[in-house]
C-alpha cells in the first residue's frame, strides 16, 4: 500500500503523455519544452506534432532526442507501423534482455 497519493493535473498530463507516448522515446509538452530551453544546457527537441490527451484536448507535443556534448550510444527507437503490436514487441525485447542478463549471473566461476 503506497504511503502516499498524487492527484491534479501533473498526474493526469504525465500518464497521458506517457499513454501516448512510443518506446525509447521521452515524450514532453511545451511547459517541459520551455524549462529546457531555458536551462539553456544543449537538450535536443523535435516536434512530434499534435497529440489529443484524454481530458486535455490537442495539444502540441516533443521529443526530446538527445543533449548536444552527450557521446553515449541511445538505444535506437524501433519502427512502428500502424496497427503494428509495439507492446509486446518491447516486451518481448525486455524479456530477452533478462534472459541475457541471468544467463551471465549463472555462469559457474571458474
Amino acid at each position: 500500500m503506497p504511503r502516499y497519493c498524487l492527484f491534479g493535473d501533473t498526474v493526469n498530463t504525465a500518464s497521458r503523455m506517457e499513454s501516448t507516448g512510443l518506446p525509447y522515446r521521452i515524450h514532453v509538452n511545451i511547459s517541459t519544452v520551455n524549462i529546457l530551453r531555458s536551462l539553456n544546457e544543449g537538450y535536443k527537441i523535435e516536434l512530434r506534432g499534435k497529440t489529443e490527451l484524454k481530458g486535455k484536448g490537442i495539444e502540441e507535443t516533443y521529443w526530446l532526442v538527445g543533449k548536444s556534448n552527450f557521446f553515449q550510444p541511445l538505444p535506437k527507437p524501433p519502427e512502428i507501423k500502424p496497427g503494428d503490436n509495439w507492446q509486446e514487441m518491447v516486451t518481448e525485447e525486455i524479456k530477452s534482455i533478462f534472459r541475457k542478463a541471468k544467463r551471465q549471473v549463472d555462469k559457474p566461476k571458474i
